[in-house]
């Protein structure tokens, strides 16, 4: 073999060029014997910058055995994964910790096989540090792990928002066809006998008069009830005609603009129409409001409800729990809502929803 100079270079010994090899590979290569301890005939310098021992301290075993490097947990599997390629004939691959002089634990790749010579068998090998690749790995998959379990909460929540949501329309319709008609048969019956009674009969004409009063009242009362815990309009007729009919029996005055024009998913809907409402209730019992204004519409790939006051101002997440379930019910439909409130410059509120490709529609 000629060098670029034109010299012949002597590689009579196998020896030779393994030492060379070894100096000048990247990684640590060696050559070591097939017994337990995997005694080092020779090693490459790379193996101190990787383990912090210098690599006459392994031949022959002068200070320490190679398979003193190798983490306790990881001995068996190396063992086990060498002696199976030797007895199957193939070369082996495998990533292992070693205890480093420091005391660190290092990650390092060895590729090696086994060489049968005259009198003896052998393994020809090399080691690469691999370290900061698994700490890049690990570091991706715990990154994945905690990206799942919020993936998990996220869908746990939006479950328990809609377990809530069909429970409440169930109360809802449960009070309709139950309760409510309840009371109106028993209006209309009232009705019925007051019609009958003679016009002598002025004491108990009175007295059934008072008491649809007290049936109407309780009437009233529990359509308000059954319309707070999920309006039948939201899912007959959609989040507009729910706002409007909340804006109609609002004690201020509270204009509706709709630019949504479509119908939304059921639980779009519903985040919208509970934003509405929680800014009206506390515009209409805390802000000393003499307006309120509610806009839905769609903007930048969301669609969202504004409402504002020109209260007094002054609402915060830190002050009751209404503003904070909101801001979690949003959240289940990867929803923010945002609070402006200055003291003394009115409130508004705004909740987002992003929209998928449909535009957020109904399928």
């Amino acid at each position: 073999m000629r060098s670029r100079t034109g010299r012949v270079l002597e590689t009579s010994d196998p020896a030779t060029l393994l030492v060379s090899l070894a100096r000048n590979i990247p990684g640590a290569i060696y050559r070591c014997a097939l017994d337990r301890d995997w005694t080092m005939h020779l090693i490459g310098e790379e193996i101190e910058r990787i383990t912090g021992y210098p690599a006459e301290d392994f031949v022959e075993n002068r200070r320490r055995t190679f398979v003193s490097l190798i983490h306790v947990e990881d001995r068996e599997h190396v063992e086990r994964t060498v002696w199976d390629a030797v007895r199957a004939g193939r070369p082996f691959e495998i990533e292992y910790r070693v205890v480093t002089a420091s005391g660190d634990e290092r990650w390092v790749l060895e590729r090696g096989c086994a060489v049968r010579g005259h009198r003896e068998e052998w393994l020809d090998g090399i080691i690469f540090d691999i370290t900061e690749r698994r700490r890049f790995e690990e570091a991706a998959r715990r990154a994945e792990a905690e990206a799942a379990v919020a993936r998990e909460l996220a869908e746990a929540r939006r479950r328990i928002v809609y377990a809530s949501d069909e429970a409440r329309r169930r109360i809802e319709r449960d009070l309709h066809d139950g309760a409510q008609q309840s009371f109106v048969c028993a209006l209309m019956t009232l009705a019925s006998a007051q019609r009958r009674l003679s016009e002598g009969n002025g004491a108990a004409a009175a007295l059934l008069h008072t008491t649809q009063e007290h049936l109407e009242r309780g009437l009233n009362d529990l359509r308000d009830l059954a319309r707070g815990i999920h309006p039948s309009l939201l899912a007959d007729h959609g989040v507009a005609a729910a706002v409007g009919a909340l804006a109609a029996r609002a004690s201020l005055p509270v204009t509706v603009v709709d630019d949504l024009d479509d119908r939304l998913a059921s639980d779009v809907e519903a985040a919208l129409y509970f934003s509405a409402a929680e800014a009206i209730t506390n515009a209409a019992k805390h802000a000393r409001a003499s307006e309120i204004c509610v806009h839905l519409g769609r903007e930048n790939g969301c669609v969202f409800v504004e409402v504002t006051d020109d209260g007094v101002g002054g609402a915060s997440f830190d002050h009751g729990s209404g503003l904070r379930g909101l801001s979690d019910r949003l959240s289940t439909v990867s929803g923010t809502v945002e609070v402006t409130s200055r003291r003394g410059a009115g409130t508004r509120l705004i909740a987002q929803i992003p929209v998928g490709s449909n535009g957020g529609m109904l399928p």
